[in-house]
């Protein structure tokens, strides 16, 4: 629900009151049928295994737009919202049936939902101190409420400086400081997207970051702008799960199971950008690295020395180009390449004891066999590309204009890692003379193969 009112020529205001709620969900299913005698002795047992989080958030806000001069620009406002945190929950589901009835068993368990309350506000000025000077200026203020503790930020300033060397070269710095009162907690042990939003606790401390930023910029005959981007960011209070953990499993909760540290995030941006004729398009290429550092006592994870994030892709590039050849016909084409993404992957094994046979003092020849992990984050997927292309037919009509849309995406069918297991499989081994021998390899699972659409739109 949004309300907007000119409250005189230099001051507007805009009020939203709005509701949302978000669900994770993601289950596992397995079915086992026995026949004893006859067809009606059949027995069915299904089993499904889940787990779900979700965050129902009520909000309301008010912002305010303030023009005192041509000059200054000021912006400023406050924002509360409640929220109901569904950090994790386990869902057990039994099904069993048979020729004369059906039992079923649903159990819950996990995590109690969290309720937090989050107020802000906050303060801008865009300020044009000369005609080649421009300054945004802003502070921000927040505070959570959440079990019946108050976490309170410090003030946090931005900072924007803008200086126009000449008509067609500026330069940019920036500063910011920010507080989160929500994490995402990753787990890279297994290659499935078990990403979950939880909140801060009594436990579980606000993240908090700085980030540094720099930029030159050049407009070549009004034609291409070009654009080199540099950033620095510190991070605190981040969370990941400790070693050996995961999001699955009754016996702790969330909060149980991970620990607090630091990270840093850096790169490099560059962008070529044309936006006059009818060949338009962008070439942008960026190298960032993340990393996490949990080394402070008791607190260790991958024996506190540092790792890369799950998310961190040193590689990033994109050209999008456009063409327009008549008012009734154009096409666009866009190719992404990103480094894969990181994981943590057993890809070593070591013998332990042998395994006991049924006599507590008798062992079989077998040994187990245990997973050996270098360090978080040790194995990094395939790369990511793919190609989109569309084209646009238009008409004129009598009270609009008319588009037909024909597009591809992933138009080379490139498969693209989505899950990566390690398998295991026994080949022949020649010194036992049977397929005792673990051999292991890697298996790639894929999502969004090459996928056309049609789609038709009208606009008057």
């Amino acid at each position: 629900l949004r309300w907007n009112r000119i409250l005189n020529n230099k001051l507007f205001m805009n009020t939203t009151a709005s509701y949302s709620r978000y669900r994770y969900n993601m289950s596992e299913g397995t079915e086992a049928k026995t026949v004893i005698q006859t067809p009606a002795s059949t027995s069915i047992q299904q089993t499904d295994i889940g787990y779900k989080s979700g965050i129902d958030d009520y909000a309301a806000k008010v912002d305010f737009d303030w023009s005192p001069s041509p000059t200054h620009d000021v912006k400023f406002g406050a924002n509360y919202i409640n929220h109901t945190f569904k950090p994790g929950i386990n869902v057990l589901q039994l099904t069993s049936t048979d020729s004369t009835n059906t039992q079923k068993t649903d159990t819950t368990y996990g995590d109690q939902n969290v309720s937090a309350h989050e107020m802000s506000a906050y303060l801008e000025d865009n300020i044009s101190i000369t005609k080649v000077v421009e300054m945004n200026l802003g502070l921000h203020l927040s505070s959570f409420l959440v079990q019946n503790r108050l976490y309170n930020s410090l003030p946090q300033p931005r900072i924007g400086l803008r200086v126009l060397l000449n008509d067609n070269l500026s330069i940019k710095v920036g500063f910011a400081s920010m507080s989160q009162y929500i994490h995402l907690l990753s787990n890279s042990n297994i290659s499935l997207p078990t990403d979950l939003w939880v909140p801060v606790t009594k436990r579980i401390s606000p993240m908090q970051s700085k980030q540094y930023s720099a930029g030159i910029f050049y407009n070549f005959k009004n034609i291409v702008d070009f654009s080199v981007e540099t950033y620095y960011k510190s991070m605190n209070n981040l969370i990941e799960y400790k070693d050996g953990a995961s999001f699955l499993g009754s016996s702790t909760g969330w909060e149980d199971k991970v620990f607090m540290g630091r990270g840093r995030a850096y790169g490099i941006e560059l962008l070529a950008q044309k936006t006059i004729g009818k060949t338009t398009g962008w070439v942008g290429y960026t190298w960032s690295r993340t990393e996490r550092l949990f080394d402070q006592p008791g607190q260790e994870i991958n024996n506190g020395v540092a790792f890369p994030a799950k998310y961190d892709r040193p590689h990033s590039l994109s050209l999008v180009v456009m063409h327009k050849f008549s008012e009734k016909f154009d096409i666009a084409g866009t190719w992404v390449f990103n480094s894969g993404n990181c994981g943590t992957l057993a890809l070593q094994n070591f013998d332990g004891t042998q395994l006991p046979q049924t006599s507590l003092s008798a062992f079989t020849n077998e040994t187990t066999t245990l997973p050996h992990i270098s360090n978080r984050n040790n194995y990094r997927y395939e790369a990511y590309h793919r190609l989109d292309v569309g084209v646009n037919f238009h008409k004129q009509k009598k009270h609009g204009i008319r588009t037909w849309n024909i597009s591809v995406y992933n138009a080379y069918n490139q498969m693209n890692p989505f899950i990566v297991n390690v398998t295991e499989t026994k080949v022949y081994d020649p010194s036992t003379s049977d397929y005792t021998k673990i051999k292991k390899h890697l298996t790639q699972t894929s999502l969004f193969p090459i996928i056309p659409s049609v789609s038709y739109s009208y606009k008057f």
